[in-house]
């Protein structure tokens, strides 16, 4: 098998791999931060790479096409899409098709707790860190996030945190 003019172009741009044999099936995790990574990126990397347990994408041009190659990735436990407003709802269902998702960090992205109410249910997952909307009250978001609790009773919801810890070291507390 070949590869393709555009897949060796991607393949010698961002990982300077010139043969098909030199490219890996796995990768321990790859990071992202203020690049122009975006969904054709991820369509090529998931044409031949299969598993990376680890993805951290902050401000790329990742959209919900992006996601939709990204749930292909198998052992993938660890999914930060911080900062990506062009992330919408629509990424739902594939974060519902990740077997192996365990936490999911999607703070400054166009999906709120309301979306993950209405459509969010893979059991796998641990932790959901997002963002509030300005107009829900504390009743609002505590109804909601008692209905996501009944749904995947072992995942934590965080609003408003980007991780588990402030720089003093303790837990911060999910909603429920």
């Amino acid at each position: 098998m070949k590869l393709s003019k555009e897949e060796k172009k991607f393949w010698q741009r961002h990982f300077r791999i010139e043969k098909l044999e030199n490219i890996p099936t796995e990768m321990s995790g790859y990071t992202a931060i203020d690049e122009s990574n975006d969904d054709e990126f991820f369509y090529y990397l998931s044409k031949r790479v299969s598993i990376i347990p680890k993805i951290y994408l902050k401000r790329t041009w990742v959209t919900d096409e992006g996601v939709a190659h990204i749930r292909k990735l198998q052992q993938l436990k660890e999914l930060t899409l911080r900062s990506h407003p062009n992330i919408t709802k629509a990424s739902i269902p594939y974060f519902n098709q990740m077997p192996h998702l365990e936490r999911l960090n999607i703070t400054r992205t166009q999906i709120t707790l309301s979306h993950l109410c209405e459509s969010l249910n893979n059991q796998n997952l641990k932790e959901v860190f997002l963002d509030s909307e300005e107009n829900e009250t504390e009743e609002e978001i505590l109804e909601m996030g008692f209905i996501l609790k009944e749904r995947m009773p072992n995942c934590n919801i965080y609003l408003d945190v980007s991780h588990t810890e402030y720089t003093s070291g303790y837990p911060e507390k999910p909603i429920y």
